[in-house]
């Protein structure tokens, strides 16, 4: 019998440390630690675990599903515009049902107004950027175009999501309104500095700002008319590269302090 003691005493002193497990996991418990208590405890655990982990998929899962209408909307408003678009088709294109929008967004309006301030939000944050790096501010001007061509490759429906309630002669969504408004100030305020410190022309600043960003605007406007009738397909990387090359040392020399005035 002697020998069985230690056995007995090392298995008594493993269920000890195992219903201590589960009571810290469970709580307290008025019964002492049974196998069956502590078997319960580890599923108890298990539960939590599980939960937790369909609880961190389910918010994937959501944050996805928001996503992935952004991006649908953003196409069929891009080309169908915001009255030609619906919410099934939408949801159709993204892959979800028609509550998703609901849920995420509220209504159609709201959605429309995420998928603006997206692409129009980051477009603000690269303009800055290049509007405080280094260098003069004719160097920074050749920047901001650069920072455009860049974001319309990203985003090549963009200029006509910002401008097609315009063109239907209807008022801009304010945060369109509120973003390029700053926009504005902040080109215009460059072309300003850089006319005072010699870099750039004098001029009217706003002109001159709208001058600047009307290159790379007007050329992702008109894309699938210049691959129609110019030969000229912005779509191929090459040909994009030679057009932002054009238009950057096109701003370049049109900016530069010796340059004439038209008479």
């Amino acid at each position: 019998m002697a020998g069985r003691y230690p056995a007995l005493r090392a298995e008594a002193n493993k269920n000890l440390r195992l219903g201590a497990a589960a009571r810290v996991v469970c709580g307290p418990t008025d019964r002492p630690a049974h196998p069956l208590t502590q078997r319960t405890g580890i599923s108890k655990l298990f539960i939590r675990m599980t939960q937790s982990t369909e609880q961190l998929d389910g918010t994937r899962n959501r944050a996805g599903t928001r996503s992935e209408l952004v991006a649908a909307a953003r196409t069929l408003f891009g080309r169908q515009g915001y009255d030609g678009t619906s919410v099934r088709a939408i949801v159709g294109l993204a892959g979800t049902n028609l509550g998703a929008v609901t849920y995420h967004f509220g209504t159609k309006r709201d959605l429309y107004k995420a998928v603006l301030r997206e692409g129009i939000g980051s477009l603000e944050a690269r303009v800055t950027e290049a509007a405080i790096s280094d260098g003069d501010a004719r160097q920074r001007m050749v920047r901001i175009v650069e920072a455009y061509f860049r974001h319309f490759e990203e985003h090549p429906d963009l200029p006509h999501l910002l401008l097609q309630e315009v063109a239907a002669g209807k008022p801009p969504p304010a945060i369109v309104r509120e973003t390029l408004g700053r926009l504005k100030h902040t080109i215009g305020q460059l072309a300003a500095c850089g006319a005072t410190e010699g870099s750039i022309r004098p001029g009217h600043p706003v002109l001159t700002a709208l001058s600047v960003v009307a290159q790379p605007v007007f050329l992702t406007l008109v894309a699938p008319l210049l691959r129609s009738v110019g030969d000229i397909d912005l779509a191929d990387p090459e040909m994009r590269e030679r057009a932002r090359r054009h238009c950057t040392g096109f701003v370049w020399a049109a900016l530069a302090p010796e340059a004439c005035e038209v008479p």
